[in-house]
Parts: structure tokens; sequence; C-alpha cells
């Protein structure tokens, strides 16, 4: 208690801290200011493409006869002397004169077929191999035929248009397909679509005898 001048006057001393403390901030609490601050990583997927370069060596299959092969006394051996020789132009003359004496009409389109190749007519190459392959490509194996030098113009001419090694083209033997006629003058060229056989035609005349008979009456 605390007595004061002029009187008894009686503060409380609880009361003189109190104010005391007015204005100090010994009493306020503290105001924390919490700020959360999130950092957020973005993920970026990033994709790094590596482009591998294969180099393939692919063989192309080329034009070539072996020298190898003979079938004497044959129109099929001559025209084989000359695109053996890579004489192209010679042997497509070659053909177009001897194509009916050839021994099989399969020859036909598949000498065609080899001339052009050797001069680099590999679409014209494919279209006569079908002809003959429709045609049949059975071979008479053995002396007197066009066998030895047949197949190896069909592996020839197969391993350009099919792209494959001669090797592995093989011949098949048997009957060669026959001409329908031995007369060269009727045959057709199986390399093209038009017929150009000779065609006979028999006109038979029918003639009638009428026979009248007249009646004279008798005297």
């Amino acid at each position: 208690m605390v007595v004061m001048p002029g009187g008894p006057r009686y503060i409380s001393v609880a009361l003189v801290l109190a104010l005391a403390g007015c204005g100090s901030g010994a009493l306020t609490a503290p105001t924390d200011a919490v700020v959360t601050t999130t950092t957020g990583t973005a993920a970026h997927d990033t994709t790094t493409a590596h482009e591998k370069t294969t180099t393939t060596t692919k063989r192309q299959y080329g034009w070539f006869l072996p020298e190898g092969p003979t079938s004497p006394t044959t129109n099929e051996d001559a025209l084989y002397r000359r695109l053996l020789a890579k004489a192209c132009g010679e042997a497509q003359q070659e053909l177009d004169r001897t194509w009916s004496g050839l021994l099989t009409p399969r020859n036909a389109p598949l000498y065609q077929a080899a001339v052009d190749l050797c001069r680099g007519d590999v679409s014209g190459a494919r279209v006569m191999l079908a002809k003959a392959t429709a045609l049949g490509l059975q071979m008479r194996q053995g002396a007197g035929g066009s066998a030895a030098v047949d197949c190896a113009v069909l592996k020839a001419v197969r391993s350009v248009v099919d792209q494959v090694a001669q090797e592995s083209v093989r011949c098949t033997p048997g009957t060669p397909p026959k001409w329908p006629t031995d007369d060269p003058f009727a045959k057709d060229d199986p390399r093209t679509d038009v017929v150009e056989g000779t065609t006979t035609t028999t006109t038979t005349t029918r003639t009638t005898t009428r026979t009248t008979t007249t009646t004279v009456p008798s005297t």
C-alpha cells in the first residue's frame, strides 16, 4: 500500500504494476506471420530421338550368259552365240527370221526375253517370260535337243527378272511344248497376240438335180 501526501490514500500495488505495464508491450502476445511458400518443380519429359542409319548392301543381278552350253545344229544355238557376243540387234534379226524353226514354240518368247534383257528392257523381258512360262518350261535333256542353251537362257532371264542367283534357278526336265503343225507358214508367233498362220477355207458347193417328168396322155 502507498500513502499519498495530504491524506491517507491507498492505491493498490497491483494497480500500479498494471499501469506500469501499459504501453510497454510486455503483455502483448507476439504475432508470428507464417508464410508458407510451396516451391513446385515442373517435370518436363524430353525425349531425344536417336536416329540409327543401317546400311544394307543388296546385290543386283545383271544380264550374263555363260560360255559353256552348246546345242549344235539348232536355231537356238545360233541365237545363243549372238546373245553371248552381246550382238543384241543381230540376235533380234535372227529370232525374227527363224522363230518358226525353233524346236518348241516356248523358245520364241523365251529367247525374246533374252534379247530384251540384252538391250536393257526388263519390263519387256518380264512379259515374254510370262508367255514362255504359260506355254511350259519343260526341257528334254540329252543330245539332239536345245535344252543346254535353253536352260542357260532361262536361268539368265529369271536371274534378272526375279533378282535371284542363277544357281537357284532349276530347269524342269520333261517334254517341251510342241508346235501344233510342222508347216512353217501355218504357225503362229507365240510372242504376239496376232494370228499369223495361214487359214484355209474350204467351200463346199452342193448341186441339186431336179428331174421333171411330164406325163403325156395316150391317144
